[in-house]
C-alpha cells in the first residue's frame, strides 16, 4: 500500500514551533522551555533533520544520539533514530528504536507503521502480521495487506477469512478473487473452493461467470456429472448466452455427440461477445477434433469464413499451422502474416513465411521479405538460403551467390542446411557458366552427404 510520508510536513512544523504536536513525528514532543538544554536539544534535532534530508544518515544518527543524551524520554528522537538506522539497513538498531518510541508514545500511529514497514522489508511476515493489527482500523487497504501477509506466511485459512470479511463489507472485487484462487491452488482446499463457488452462484445466478467458474472447478476435479449438470443449469438460466457453449462443447465431445459439439463450437468461435482467449481455446480444440475426424472438415470451413479479422495472434498462428498441414499454403501465408503483425519477433513465423513464399513461387516477395528480416536477424542462415534461392529463380545470379556464400558462414552443426547451401551454390554457379565452382560445390555436397 502506498502511503504519503509526513517527514517534510513534520520538519516544517518543527522549525516553525518545536513544541507544537506535529503529525507523525512530533505527536509527543514536550512543551518548549527556554533553558540552554532545550536550545542544545533543538539545535541537534534540527541538524539531524537536515542531515537526513541530505541522506547523510550516519551524521543524522550522531546528532540524534546527542538529543537522546539531553532528553532520554523524547519518543520522536527514538523514532527518528529508527528511521535513519532503517535507511542504513541496520535492522536491529532500527527495530529497537521503533519499539522504544512506541513504548514512550503508545498512541502514535506513525511509529507503529514504521515498525510494520521494517518487518515487511525484512520479510519477517509473522512479526509484520502482529505489527499490522493496531493499524487495521485506519483504512481498509491495511486489511488487504493482511491478506497478502497471511498468504506469504502460509496461513491460507486466515487469509481466506479476511477475504470473506472484505467481500462482505466492500463487495466482490476481481483482484481479491484472483488472490482467493491463488490461495485455493496453494492450499489444495478444493472443497472450500467448490463451497465458495456454489455460494457465489446461489447468491448471483444472473452472473454467467459464476456458472463457468464452478464448471471449471468441477472439471478440474474430474467431477464430470456435476460439471455437466451445472452447464445445463447455466443454459436454462441463460438460454441465449454464448458463454454456456464454452462449457457445453467439451461435454458433447466427451459424449460423442459431435453434431451438438460442432454447433456449440461454431457459436463460440463466431461470437462477438466471447473473450478472445476463450475463442482461441475452442478454436484449438476444434482443429484437433477435425484432425481426428476429417469428415467434419466442412464445419471448420464454415467457421473460417465467419471468424473475425480481430482474432488474436495465437489463433492466427493456430490457423496458419492448420492450413500448412492441409497444404493450403496461400491461406497459411495469410494467417502467418496476421500473426506476425501481433508478434513481430517470432522467428518461427518469419521462417515459415519465408519458406512458404518459396513454396508458392512468390520469389520477388521472398527476396523483399528476407532482405528486411536479414537486417533484424543478420546471423540466421535460413534467411540467406531463401534469399539466395529466390534470387536464383529470378535470374539475379550475382545476388544469389552473394547471399548464399554469406549465409554459409553462419551455419554451425547443421548438416542438412549446409547441404542445401552447397546444392544452391552449385546450381547458381552453373547458371553463371562457372563450371569449375559449380563442380567444387557439388563435390562438397557429396562429401558432406557421405560423411
Amino acid at each position: 500500500m502506498n502511503r504519503t510520508r509526513h517527514g517534510f510536513v513534520v520538519l516544517c512544523i518543527l522549525i516553525s514551533s518545536f513544541g507544537v504536536q506535529a503529525q507523525g513525528a512530533t505527536d509527543s514532543l514536550l512543551s518548549v522551555s527556554q533553558d540552554s538544554t532545550h536550545v542544545k536539544f533543538q539545535n541537534h534535532f534540527y541538524d539531524a533533520m537536515k542531515q537526513k534530508a541530505l541522506e547523510n544518515y550516519s551524521k543524522a544518527i550522531d546528532a540524534l544520539v546527542l538529543c537522546k543524551s539531553l532528553n532520554p524520554t523524547e519518543s520522536v528522537v527514538f523514532h527518528e533514530l529508527g528511521i535513519n538506522h532503517f535507511k542504513l539497513k541496520q535492522y536491529d538498531s532500527a527495530e529497537f528504536n521503533f519499539q522504544k518510541a512506541i513504548a514512550l508514545d503508545a498512541d502514535n500511529f506513525w511509529y507503529k507503521e514504521s515498525l510494520y514497514h521494517l518487518y515487511i522489508d525484512q520479510k519477517r511476515f509473522e512479526e509484520a502480521i502482529l505489527a499490522l493489527q493496531p493499524l487495521l482500523s485506519r483504512h481498509p487497504d491495511y486489511k488487504q495487506d493482511l491478506v497478502n501477509l497471511y498468504l506469504k506466511a502460509g496461513r491460507y485459512d486466515d487469509a481466506l477469512n479476511v477475504l470473506d470479511a472484505l467481500d462482505n463489507t466492500l463487495g466482490i472485487k476481481a483482484s481479491r478473487d484472483k488472490i482467493r484462487k491463488e490461495l485455493y491452488d496453494l492450499s489444495g482446499a478444493e472443497d472450500k473452493r467448490i463451497a465458495h463457488l456454489q455460494k457465489r452462484l446461489q447468491e448471483t445466478p444472473e452472473e454467467p461467470t459464476n456458472f463457468l467458474n464452478l464448471i471449471y472447478a468441477y472439471s478440474k476435479l474430474d467431477q464430470k456429472k456435476e460439471a455437466f449438470e451445472t452447464a445445463l443449469a447455466f443454459q436454462k438460466q441463460h438460454p441465449k448466452s454464448h458463454l454456456v457453449h464454452v462449457a457445453l462443447y467439451k461435454f458433447y465431445l466427451d459424449a460423442k455427440e459431435y453434431d451438438k459439439a460442432i454447433a456449440s463450437m461454431k457459436i463460440v468461435t463466431t461470437s462477438t461477445v466471447v473473450l478472445p482467449s476463450l475463442k482461441v481455446k475452442v478454436l484449438n480444440d476444434f482443429m484437433r477434433f477435425i484432425a481426428e475426424f476429417p469428415e467434419y472438415e466442412s464445419a471448420l470451413a464454415d467457421v473460417t469464413n465467419t471468424v473475425s479479422d480481430n482474432t488474436p495472434s495465437r489463433s492466427d498462428l493456430e490457423w496458419a499451422d492448420y492450413y500448412y498441414n492441409q497444404k493450403a499454403y496461400l491461406k497459411a501465408i495469410s494467417s502467418y502474416s496476421k500473426a506476425l503483425e501481433f508478434d513481430p519477433d517470432n522467428f518461427t513465423i518469419i521462417k515459415n513465411l519465408a519458406l512458404l513464399y518459396l513454396e508458392t513461387n512468390q520469389f520477388e516477395t521472398a527476396v523483399l521479405f528476407t532482405n528486411n528480416q536479414m537486417e533484424l536477424y543478420p546471423s540466421q542462415p535460413l534467411l540467406y538460403l531463401v534469399n539466395g534461392t529466390a534470387n536464383r529463380q529470378l535470374d539475379h545470379l550475382d545476388l544469389a551467390v552473394e547471399s548464399l556464400t554469406t549465409g554459409l558462414d553462419y551455419i554451425f552443426d547443421n548438416k542438412k542446411l549446409q547441404l542445401d547451401f552447397y546444392k544452391q551454390l552449385s546450381t547458381a554457379f552453373e547458371l553463371k557458366g562457372n563450371i569449375e565452382e559449380s563442380e567444387a560445390f557439388t563435390k562438397k555436397a557429396i562429401a558432406l552427404k557421405n560423411n
